[in-house]
């Protein structure tokens, strides 16, 4: 112990002695490993760390998967919800789980210090808390007969909301409290750190459900997640479900066909990889990416310690001589690498911090399990770590030296000439060669992005996202009871908002484009005749007002849109898209041809006892999920909305005008027509557009931010090996010119040097791109993995900056004074 407190001090009091190679060491070590640690907080916390549940590897979630008549590819009908009869069906049919339950996110409207206030929520089966092992801090969670119409309306708050509305008063359980203008009990309170997926989630109510939705076989509105039993395994409850799914279609005969032709099946996941399936290969990618970032500031220290050790050599080789042992000179320069990386660890700990502060205005809080992010004992372990790791790495370099050195060449040559040996010179030039490949495939991923980034910018979303604004509204049943009162409110609040200054338009819809509802349903045309084995398609179905079309720009491309006459009492309408429309009518016949949605489940294809609508327009494509999503694929189609009323609204306003300018006057307006009606997620549709490139943004930047990093590193790099090589080659170029060498010879001899180890490192990082390309390829969009623009301009780039780091040593070499060169030791 006491010759290892000798070693550090020891240590210390040399790094601190050469401050510039401590600054210049310590400050690139701080930056790499810092950036590691913010991202690795983040992989960290959203992929590798178990949810905190009891024996989260027992938890499954699964979907009700149509792929052959999905609506929008990649999201949606691949992974769809799941009906009310299936969770009944498995529940009790089933003995792979030992608890199942589902559950709807939702809003709930209450008023908050005197003022209404839609809160996220959830609705869920008795059965969600004790599968998730939770249980409440004050009070108790649901019962199952409160799973029952007539005995469901109790709700369980959050922590924070019990706080905010009662101030922490445990006596609260019990008593009313009204949601959606309907009383409810509250049952009880869940401890402060208890959030399943979505932190937002302030209150949970008891969901229930009538014999009729018992019944309705793929109608689809529910997540459900399940707990396996001890001995069960996921290949088996999947052939399980998939058993029951067969006995179930074989009850239906007329819809088991169309079903087998939509592929349907239930794809059962481990939840915790299903919540990241769609961001794990972003994540990881930027863990590889700031991992090239480390690796290229860890050979700028060992370059930096290769230098070092180059100069203390001759002290290293009288101490030799005086007697000290190889291996205890050894531990002490071992010990005072370590002490070096550690310090920068501990610096980058702090730029760590900082950069998850950062993260912050890119998105952060959009992933999965958010809340969790944060540098943690884990994150801390792994950085000090990764110092650790650094510092033993980067000490073999002057070790392995060392324990070769030849003294009587020491003393013989190295005073005389300052050279040191090839294999030292070729080492540092390889590590630079290295560092330019690796800044080079930084490059071209972080250009591959950009260019990415900038194809999704440019596709046209089908509609006019600039001056408007965009909220919603959830009317409920106890205020709202009829259709026509639905009906009769939205007529007044067109009026009364069109009528404010700056309104040049109002229309209400039930799904706005990048909004966060999403409804699709079977329809049929009149006369269409499928082909054998074709699916029927389920598109996008949305109801709109009057003007919903003209005011979100959404072109009408024949017929009309919805106006006056498209009332509850006239000839029932639909306007449907152009991709439907070139689906059932490919000779343009749509405008007056017949559509008409199923009445149950049973009676999918029999259209006798279903109503008719007419076509009256046809409408171009939108993106309505993101701009590199690609409009749905089987298209969509529109109600009338005073035909097909429905509860929850998103409303369009748009103006001329600063969009959030409206907010005020609009809520006012709102308030004049009923006081508890909140009106929510407010939000211009070009900050809905921003929000959906979240996941293309954050990536592309941190990508360039680390390319940058590593471009000015690989500069540093070169420029440090050509001042290197240049200060041992003194005496040699002292010769040269004395014996009549001109500086622009010299010169070109180091820069051509220089463009040796650069064009070294561009060829092998050009190898390295392609490997790249096949792991960035799922993240590009409109561009190619092996764009020539990109990798030309990234080439071109690279090149530039790693000559013009030559030119200073260049420069330096011709100035050398060959009578100074010559009279050196």
């Amino acid at each position: 112990m006491d010759a290892l407190i000798h070693d550090l001090r020891f240590a210390a009091r040399q790094l601190w002695k050469d401050k510039p190679f401590l600054a210049t060491a310590g400050l690139t070590l701080a930056l790499c490993i810092g950036a590691n640690a913010t991202i690795f907080s983040v992989v960290n916390s959203v992929l590798l760390k178990p949810l905190d549940v009891p024996e989260p590897e027992r938890l499954v979630r699964m979907y009700n998967a149509y792929p052959a008549a999905m609506a929008n590819p990649g999201s949606g009908r691949l992974r769809g919800s799941n009906g009310v009869p299936d969770y009944y069906d498995r529940r009790a049919l089933s003995d792979m789980f030992a608890e199942l339950a589902v559950y709807s996110a939702t809003g709930f409207s209450l008023e908050i210090e005197g003022t209404p206030q839609r809160v996220t929520g959830q609705e869920v089966s008795p059965s969600f808390f004790p599968l998730l092992g939770a249980s409440a801090a004050v009070g108790r969670t649901f019962t199952e007969d409160e799973g029952e119409i007539g005995n469901n309306k109790v709700v369980v708050l959050s922590h924070g909301l019990w706080r905010e509305l009662y101030g922490g008063d445990p006596s609260v359980v019990g008593n009313t409290m009204r949601i959606d203008a309907e009383p409810f009990v509250i049952v009880g309170v869940m401890p402060q750190d208890f959030v399943f997926i979505n932190p937002d989630v302030r209150l949970w109510a008891a969901a229930a459900f009538t014999p009729q939705q018992r019944q309705q076989y793929h109608s689809n509105s529910w997540q459900m997640i399940a707990r396996l039993q001890p001995d069960a395994t996921i290949e088996r409850a999947q052939e399980q479900i998939d058993a029951l799914n067969a006995a179930n279609m074989d009850k239906m005969p007329s819809l088991k066909p169309l079903l087998i032709d939509a592929g349907f099946h239930t794809p059962l996941y481990f939840l915790q990889e299903d919540l990241t399936f769609d961001i794990s290969g972003t994540l990881y990618l930027l863990w590889g990416g700031v991992g090239f970032v480390l690796l290229i500031g860890a050979v700028n220290v060992a370059n930096l310690v290769l230098v070092r050790s180059t100069a203390r050599t001759r002290e290293l080789a009288t101490r030799f001589a005086l007697g000290a042992r190889r291996g205890r000179v050894a531990r002490q320069l071992l010990t005072e690498i370590i002490v070096l990386t550690l310090v920068g660890g501990a610096a980058g700990l702090g730029v760590g911090w900082l950069g998850l502060q950062a993260l912050t205005s890119l998105g952060i809080d959009q992933l999965p399990r958010s809340g969790e992010i944060g540098l943690d004992m884990t994150a801390v372990a792994f950085t000090m770590g990764l110092a650790l790791l650094i510092g033993c790495v980067v000490a073999l370099i002057p070790a392995a030296t060392l324990l070769r050195l030849d003294l009587s060449s020491v003393f013989r040559e190295e005073g005389r000439s300052g050279t040191a040996g090839r294999g030292v010179r070729t080492l540092r030039k390889g590590m630079v060669v290295a560092q330019v490949a690796f800044a080079l495939m930084l490059l071209v991923g972080a250009g591959l992005l950009m260019a990415s980034f900038r194809e999704v910018l440019n596709v046209d979303p089908g509609f006019e996202p600039r001056g408007v604004l965009t909220g919603s509204l959830t009317l409920t049943a106890a205020t709202y009871p009829e259709d026509g009162d639905l009906v009769t409110f939205t007529r007044t609040l067109i009026e009364r908002v069109s009528a404010l200054p700056g309104v040049d338009a109002v229309a209400a819809t039930t799904q706005i484009p990048f909004g966060n509802s999403s409804n699709d349903s079977v329809i049929f045309a009149e006369g269409y005749v499928p082909e054998p084995g074709e699916a029927v398609v389920s598109p996008l179905q949305n109801v709109v007002t009057p003007g919903y079309f003209e005011a979100m720009g959404i072109e009408v491309l024949r017929g009309r849109s919805f106006d006056s006459r498209d009332t509850a009492d006239g000839q029932p309408v639909i306007v449907v898209d152009e991709q439907l429309a070139d689906r059932f009518w490919p000779d343009g016949s749509a405008l007056g041809s017949r559509m008409w949605m199923p009445t149950s489940v049973e009676d999918v294809t029999n259209s006798d006892n279903a109503t008719f609508l007419e076509v009256v327009g046809v409408v171009a494509r939108i993106r309505t999920r993101g701009l590199d999503a690609g409009p749905s694929n089987t298209g969509a189609y529109y109600f009338a909305y005073e035909q097909s009323a429905r509860r929850s609204l998103d409303v369009v306003f748009t103006t001329s005008g600063e969009p959030r300018a409206l907010i005020a006057s609009v809520r006012q307006a709102i308030a004049e027509i009923d006081r508890d009606l909140p009106l929510f997620d407010v939000r211009t549709m070009q900050e809905r557009i921003d929000a959906s490139l979240v996941n293309r943004r954050t990536p592309m930047l941190l990508t360039a931010g680390f390319s940058v990093v590593a471009l000015l590193l690989a500069a540093v790099g070169i420029y440090g090996v050509l001042a290197y090589l240049v200060q041992l080659r003194t005496r040699e170029i002292g010769i040269r010119v004395a014996l009549g060498s001109a500086a622009p010879a010299i010169f070109k001899t180091v820069l051509g040097e220089g463009a040796l180890i650069v064009a070294a490192g561009l060829l092998l990082g050009a190898g390295g791109t392609v490997l790249l390309g096949r792991f960035i390829e799922t993240q590009l969009y409109g561009v190619s993995t092996m764009d020539p623009a990109v990798l030309g301009l990234v080439a071109t780039l690279l090149a530039v900056v790693a000559m013009v780091a030559c030119l200073v040593p260049a420069r330096r070499a011709t100035r050398i004074d060959p009578v100074a060169a010559l009279a050196q030791d």
